[in-house]
């Protein structure tokens, strides 16, 4: 088969997505030889991709996802190549492409949760008209999780064959050496033990009541000591937030401001693997409070780094992980997670990771998504006879 990837978001400065096409790319140029591949870079990434295979060749397109040349341009673009399948890493099918498609829908954080940039109707109108048209002209979609299966079902009405459930890749991260952890620390003035969240730091995310949780904690633990109390072990715990910001969202950080927490929260938009290696690898525990997940990829990092993790109170994460495995508080609650942070920090050793993380290896999920393309192999040869 001739199969296009939709590359434009690819590499890390494409976030999650970006760092899965650059591992299934990669997986493909090293384990796959029966397909032939044309990948539609951005101009950035047309240069700097190489592949001495013949199988593999590269567009460059200078066509930017979501904007308005992609309904005119991209669909000229993807024709010219002939394709027996295209594969779009999100739910983002030109109207005017009419081939055969997989698309990947890792969660419906936009529909749930649009954001103040896609609060005006008809932003937010076309959005949901490109989400439920590409979901109804996809052949197959790759879905990271049963939840997110069951809510494409009833809100699209859309046949359950062709739903394919894979769950997310998770990507291992490298960090330095211990010193070099501890002077990034220090110069950073983070306290050796810190509660650590890593995100885009949008509305879904719910950081503004996690912000006031912490707050509440600091509080109760300095009064503790003045009164001689047992508290939990330090004083002195830091909270790091490691994400995109939502530059239409500032409620962060005025609530940041509001209590005072300038001192003790760090906000890091932008950190290379390795230092945010170093903040994985040294955090007390990990918070998720999130008041919405498609999936459970959020804490497959932390699952991987072996952290104590305290979570919302979501269906996705709840198939996962156990009451033995994390600490849940309803997301609403401030209180219930002042109370969750309190009980991971008194006894971290109470909460260990026990999941198969091979489950979520590239080789994995790239084998999975194979055999996606080989269904569609089957309806080409069956269509062609």
């Amino acid at each position: 088969m001739r199969i296009g990837i939709d590359c434009r978001a690819y590499g890390p400065s494409g976030g999650y997505i970006g760092k899965y096409m650059e591992s299934f790319v990669s997986y493909l140029m090293e384990n796959e030889d029966t397909n032939e591949y044309v990948l539609f870079f951005s101009d950035r990434w047309a240069w700097e991709f190489t592949s001495e295979s013949p199988r593999f060749r590269t567009i460059k397109t200078s066509v930017k996802p979501g904007s308005s040349s992609e309904q005119i341009f991209f669909p000229y673009e993807l024709s010219k190549e002939k394709l027996d399948l295209m594969l779009f890493p999100s739910p983002n099918i030109p109207l005017f492409y009419f081939g055969k498609s997989v698309i990947i829908l890792s969660d419906l954080v936009s529909y749930f949760y649009p954001g103040k940039h896609l609060k005006k109707s008809w932003l937010r109108h076309w959005y949901h008209f490109i989400l439920r048209k590409s979901i109804q002209k996809a052949g197959s979609i790759i879905v990271f999780s049963e939840i997110l299966k069951r809510d494409i079902i009833e809100i699209f009405d859309t046949h359950e064959e062709k739903i394919h459930l894979i769950p997310p890749m998770n990507f291992p991260i490298k960090w330095g050496e211990e010193n070099e952890a501890k002077q990034f620390l220090m110069k950073e003035n983070i306290s050796d033990k810190y509660i650590l969240s890593v995100g885009e730091l949008r509305e879904y995310k719910n950081i503004p009541r996690l912000l006031q949780a912490y707050s509440f904690l600091l509080k109760e633990n300095e009064t503790s000591k003045s009164s001689q109390k047992t508290s939990f072990s330090e004083a002195s715990i830091d909270l790091v937030l490691v994400g995109k910001e939502d530059p239409t969202y500032h409620e962060i950080r005025s609530t940041l401001i509001a209590l005072g927490l300038q001192n003790r929260v760090h906000i890091y938009n932008v950190l290379d693997e390795e230092k945010i290696g170093f903040l994985y690898k040294n955090a007390s525990l990990y918070v998720l409070s999130s008041l919405y997940e498609g999936s459970e990829q959020s804490i497959l990092t932390p699952l991987a780094f072996n952290l104590p993790i305290i979570s919302s109170l979501l269906p996705a994460i709840t198939k996962i992980l156990g009451k033995d495995d994390a600490v849940f508080f309803r997301p609403m609650s401030i209180i219930e997670i002042q109370e969750a942070l309190k009980k991971i920090l008194s006894d971290a050793t109470s909460r260990k990771n026990t999941k198969d993380m091979s489950l979520y290896s590239t080789p994995s999920i790239s084998r999975q998504i194979l055999n996606v393309f080989s269904l569609h192999k089957k309806d080409l040869s069956s269509s062609e006879t």
